[in-house]
């Protein structure tokens, strides 16, 4: 693994092009509406018409109904495939979102590859991120069993871009994934500063206590 700590001073210079997209601060309809998976089990919470319907577009596909479903099919997809660390979406530079592992440094466009970073070294792995509201939320995830968070009613939210257009051909490839979903993936102190974001973005979200993030890793390494 190469080390990503490099501590350059410009934090906008980055390697992975497939994450730079961002969210729109133009309000939209109410998209928090329903949009709370609370403590339901992440994989198979009943996902909101509109999220659903734009996480099956993204695979050119019918609407689906969980998170479960969805990983499923985008396994499916692109041959029952799992993601390795080489397909995170590193940064060159130092950005908010950061994990460290045995005493290496790695910077992400997302902060959720950190947490998949975890499950797939399956060693301790302590994340820091910033919400869009720049709140430092920091987490501490061993393998895809525990994240200890802070501050404790920390959330995150899980989405994908309303517009994104079908795959071509045998698609979505990763760095699709990276590009449609990748912006609507952020960690928050608390669920009103969800709320308060998801009013502005132009994806379609869901949310959920991010003590309960390593669910979706684990699927995706699997």
């Amino acid at each position: 693994m190469t080390e990503h700590d490099t501590r350059a001073e410009n934090r906008t210079d980055q390697s992975c092009e497939c994450c730079t997209g961002a969210t729109s601060t133009e309000s939209t309809t109410d998209t928090t509406a329903g949009h709370w998976l609370g403590d339901a089990d992440p994989m198979t919470a009943e996902l909101p018409d509109a999220v659903g319907e734009s996480l099956g577009r993204f695979l050119g596909e019918g609407s689906v109904d969980s998170l479960g479903e969805w990983i499923e099919r985008v396994r499916r997809r692109v041959g029952g495939s799992s993601i390795d660390v080489a397909d995170l979406c590193h940064a060159d530079g130092e950005t908010p979102h950061r994990g460290t592992v045995g005493g290496e440094t790695y910077h992400f466009q997302c902060f959720y590859d950190a947490v998949v970073l975890a499950a797939l070294t399956e060693d301790h792995v302590d994340v820091r991120t910033e919400s869009p509201g720049g709140t430092v939320i920091e987490a501490r995830a061993e393998g895809t069993d525990d994240l200890r968070v802070s501050p404790e009613g920390a959330v995150f939210s899980f989405g994908v871009e309303t517009a994104v257009d079908p795959p071509a051909g045998n698609g979505p490839s990763h760095a699709d994934m990276y590009g449609a979903v990748c912006p609507y993936v952020k960690a928050f102190p608390d669920r009103d500063a969800y709320e308060q974001w998801a009013e502005t973005t132009d994806g379609a979200t869901v949310a959920m206590p991010l003590a309960g993030a390593t669910d979706i890793a684990r699927a995706l390494i699997e």
